[in-house]
This record gives structure tokens, C-alpha cells and sequence, in this order.
């Protein structure tokens, strides 16, 4: 009896299936601006790694500007330079966006990714969210997918190490 009941609900469920579904595109709206698909035009300010950087800091003296971590260890992650930290942090944030992370997808808001980067166990994430966002210029609910990874590292950069930040970053602007 059992094996009947999930044949027939089977066969109902593959007919269903086989109907085509037929939608009107005229009721679907969306407002690419306003859902957050677009992303706004930032400039994107790259680091000065000729500054000189003292070693006074976790991030510095480890030459890890965002702060990584060993996915097998869970320790804080060294490098040789801090050019090559840099790139650590940049290859982390380009799996994240292409949700070739097991942490983030398509769907990922900011404010998603935030709380996996910086989590409650170990940081205020309301806090690190706000400066986040005032210094990327971002919003919670924008799109993971659709950001740039040296926007993102700048603004982690900037709440994991704000000395290191100053160093890499306010030497080249007016901030």
C-alpha cells in the first residue's frame, strides 16, 4: 500500500510538473534602483603600501589587514608582506561575493555578510555594520554579489585595524 501511495503522488507531482507555467510580465515590476540591484558608482581607493606601517597592531604585526583567520585552525593567519595579506583578504571576499563560499549566495545583504565576517561571539556587529557602511557608503540590504572586493576590504580594513587604515588609506585623500 505504501509503495502505491508514493508512485500515484509521484506520477501527480510529475504532471503537475509538465504543465507550463505561464507568466505575465506586465504584473512584475522591479525597480532595479530601488531593490538594490544597481549599485551605485564608488570610487574605489586602492591602499598605499609604501606608508610606513608600525607594527603596533594584531592586523600589522601579522601583515593581515582584515584579520583572517586559518579555516583549519581557527588562529589569525600570518603573512610575509602586507601586500600578500592584502591579497588574502581580497581572494576571501571575491569567494564570498561569488558565493563560491559555503557562507554566502546569490541572496547575501551586507548585513548577512557582516554578521558571518565579524560574528556577536567576538565583535559588536551592530557597531562594525554602521562604520561599515558610513565608510563604504553602502546599505544593510544591498547585495553582496554586486559589490566590488577592494570596496569591501576598505571598509573591513577600517573596523578590524583603524591605525592600519589610517596608514593604507587617509595618506592619499582629504578624509
Amino acid at each position: 500500500m505504501n509503495r502505491l501511495f508514493f508512485i500515484l503522488i509521484f506520477l501527480f507531482a510529475w504532471n503537475e510538473a509538465a504543465q507550463p507555467t505561464i507568466i505575465n510580465m506586465e504584473d512584475f515590476s522591479l525597480d532595479p534602483e530601488k531593490d538594490h540591484l544597481i549599485p551605485k558608482y564608488i570610487e574605489v581607493i586602492k591602499p598605499d603600501f609604501k606608508q610606513k606601517i608600525s607594527k603596533n597592531t594584531l592586523a600589522a604585526l601579522n601583515n593581515n589587514p582584515g584579520n583572517l583567520r586559518s579555516f583549519r585552525t581557527g588562529k589569525f593567519r600570518k603573512f610575509n608582506t602586507l601586500e600578500e595579506g592584502y591579497a588574502a583578504l581580497l581572494y576571501d571576499l571575491n569567494l564570498k561575493i561569488s558565493s563560491r563560499s559555503i557562507w554566502t549566495d546569490s541572496t547575501t545583504t551586507i548585513n548577512e555578510f557582516i554578521n558571518i565576517y565579524a560574528p556577536k561571539c567576538e565583535n559588536d556587529v551592530d557597531n562594525y555594520i554602521k562604520v561599515f557602511c558610513y565608510e563604504t557608503g553602502l546599505r544593510e540590504n544591498d547585495l553582496l554579489k554586486l559589490q566590488r572586493a577592494e570596496h569591501l576590504a576598505r571598509g573591513i580594513i577600517r573596523m578590524e585595524d583603524s591605525n592600519l587604515y589610517k596608514n593604507l588609506y587617509l595618506s592619499q585623500t582629504s578624509l
